[in-house]
This record gives structure tokens, C-alpha cells and sequence, in this order.
């Protein structure tokens, strides 16, 4: 893969939503920051983009990008879709309270609550881990595709935004059965969810996203360190949805929409 691939990816999403931004009025207040923002990111791209990055930077810069991503789709947030949010909250109903798998995780152990709040958390470190762990293993020249599945599948997931605007379960739901239970690493989660998201729901999930694109990307070049990621993936994918951070359908399109990117390139 060429050098500047995965800005290519960068440069095309922050376009995508100043010209999303033009689309409808209630948007009009997030048309100047996104057009500096694509400004920025072609001018970047211009002088940077065929450079090659020293390994450190190789890993970070991306991560850099793929946050500043993500709260770039949140200046798109104008109001929730209650009709979409009772329809997978419904589909929730089917999956998860019907069939009694959300009591049971509620009436679990402590130490199993921590550990799926433990892999949701992990979300933070586990993408650019997969990058660091192809520099350390002597795979430089694997890292640009890497960026472009993770970013590409991540930003299909935030560019969606703009057109489904929904509020995490969390938000719309009791959530006291798990407060009673005083989970600590669930304090730290929702602390950071708090302060810094974007405060709304992402569908499909970059976290599902995220953490696939990852695993496959790694295990394409390192299968048995691709195992480990995919397991991690496994992990993030349900703490999304038992803790209610995200939807079923929220975690299986991310999913869906990872392996898409990985399939692509």
C-alpha cells in the first residue's frame, strides 16, 4: 500500500461532512467548523501526505485523526429520531429482555460485570495497539493499510450519523439494577462517556467497528496475534450491548461494516 493511503481515507471523510453539513439547515451551525476542519485536512494532506512517518508517529497521528473524526460527526447531532430509538430498543426487547440474557447479566458475579466494563474500555487501547503491534513485529509496511481499514471503517460508521441521530441505550433506560452494584471499572466508563464523547449514538458502532477492523487487519499480516485481537473484538462487541452503551443492531452493522472494509482493501 502506498504511502498517504490512509490519509486519502481521512481527507475524504472530513469532506464528506462539509458537504453533508450543506445539506439541511439545521446543520448550518457546523458548516464553518467542518470546513476549516476539510481546509486543514487537504492542506495537510498536500504537503504531508506522501511522507513517510517515523514508526511512533505512524501510530499516533492516526489515532490523533480518528478522534478528532469522531467529534468532527458530532457537530452533526441536531436531535434524536425517537421512532428509530423505539425500534431498537424493540429489537433490544426481542434479543436481549425476552429471552432473559440482560436479568442474567445484571444477577451475575461482580467480577463478570468488570470484566465485560474492563473490555469495553479496552476500545481505547486496543486500535492502536493492533498498529503498535505490527511496528514492534517488524510489519512498518503493513501499517498504512492497517489505518486505512480501521479509519475507513470507523468513518463509515461516524459519517452515518448525519442521517440517523439516536441516544445510547444507556441514556433512555434504567440503569439502577447495575448501580446497586457499585461496578467500579462501569464508574470510570461512564466518566469518560460523560466528558469525553460525543454524547450520542453511533450507528452503526465504531466500537464493534473499531475492534474488528482491527483484529482482521492484524491477523491478515500476524494470524495468531490476529486470534488475540478477535477475542479483545468478541469481548468490546458484548459490553457494548450488556452494558448498554450501544443497540444489538448498533454492534452487529459495526461489525457488518468492519468486515466490509477489510474486504475491500
Amino acid at each position: 500500500m502506498e504511502v498517504g493511503s490512509w490519509q486519502v481515507v481521512a481527507v475524504a471523510y472530513v469532506s464528506y461532512l462539509a458537504v453533508a453539513s450543506l445539506t439541511r439547515r439545521d446543520f448550518a451551525r457546523a458548516r464553518l467548523p467542518l470546513f476549516v476542519g476539510a481546509a486543514v485536512a487537504w492542506s495537510v494532506f498536500a504537503a504531508f501526505g506522501r511522507v513517510r512517518l517515523l514508526p511512533v508517529f505512524e501510530v499516533v497521528v492516526p489515532s490523533l485523526v480518528l478522534l478528532a473524526g469522531y467529534w468532527l460527526s458530532g457537530l452533526l447531532f441536531v436531535r434524536p429520531d425517537v421512532r428509530i430509538e423505539r425500534w431498537l430498543q424493540s429489537v433490544d426487547d426481542r434479543v436481549l429482555m425476552r429471552t432473559g440474557i440482560l436479568a442474567w447479566f445484571y444477577r451475575s458475579q461482580r467480577v463478570v460485570q468488570e470484566f465485560f466494563e474492563l473490555s469495553y474500555l479496552l476500545v481505547y487501547l486496543a486500535v492502536p495497539a493492533g498498529a503498535t503491534t505490527l511496528v514492534l513485529a517488524g510489519h512498518g509496511n503493513e501499517v498504512s493499510r492497517f489505518w486505512m481499514i480501521v479509519l475507513l471503517a470507523e468513518f463509515v460508521c461516524y459519517g452515518m450519523l448525519p442521517w440517523i441521530q439516536t441516544r445510547p441505550p444507556r441514556v433512555l433506560e434504567s440503569m439502577e439494577a447495575l448501580a446497586q452494584r457499585s461496578v467500579g471499572i462501569r464508574r470510570l466508563n461512564l466518566s469518560l462517556v460523560n466528558r469525553a464523547s460525543i454524547q450520542v449514538n453511533t450507528l452503526p458502532s465504531g466500537h464493534a467497528a473499531g475492534a474488528l477492523a482491527t483484529a482482521l487487519a492484524v491477523g491478515a499480516i500476524m494470524p495468531r496475534a490476529g486470534i488475540v485481537f478477535l477475542l479483545i473484538a468478541l469481548c468490546i462487541s458484548v459490553a457494548t450491548v450488556l452494558g448498554r452503551y450501544h443497540y444489538v443492531v448498533d454492534t452487529t452493522l459495526g461489525a457488518l461494516v468492519a468486515l466490509a472494509a477489510w474486504s475491500l482493501i
